[in-house]
C-alpha cells in the first residue's frame, strides 16, 4: 500500500520545496509508504526548477507539468492520471 499525496502548485517557488521536504519527513517518521506528486499548474515563476531540485533530494517526489487547461480541480485530476 502506498499513500499518494497530490499537491497542485502554481507560482509557489518560495515554499513548495520546503513543503515537499517537510511532508516527506513527517510521513517517513510515521512509517507511511508514500509518493508526493506535485502538479505544476501553469507556473510562470521558478516553481518547476524548484520541483526538479526537490526531486533530487526527495526520492518520492514526482513532479509533473499540467500543460493543458489549468485550475485546482484539473491539477488534482491530472496528478492522479
Amino acid at each position: 500500500r502506498l499513500l499518494s499525496v497530490v499537491i497542485p502548485a502554481r507560482n509557489e517557488e518560495g515554499c513548495i520545496g520546503a513543503t515537499v521536504e517537510h511532508l516527506h519527513v513527517e510521513l517517513r517518521l510515521h512509517g507511511i509508504p508514500h509518493e508526493i506528486v506535485v502538479v505544476d499548474d501553469g507556473s510562470t515563476d521558478g516553481t518547476w526548477r524548484v520541483l526538479e531540485d526537490a526531486a533530487t533530494r526527495v526520492p518520492v517526489c514526482r513532479p509533473v507539468r499540467n500543460e493543458g487547461e489549468h485550475g485546482f480541480g484539473r491539477a488534482i485530476t491530472f496528478g492522479f492520471g
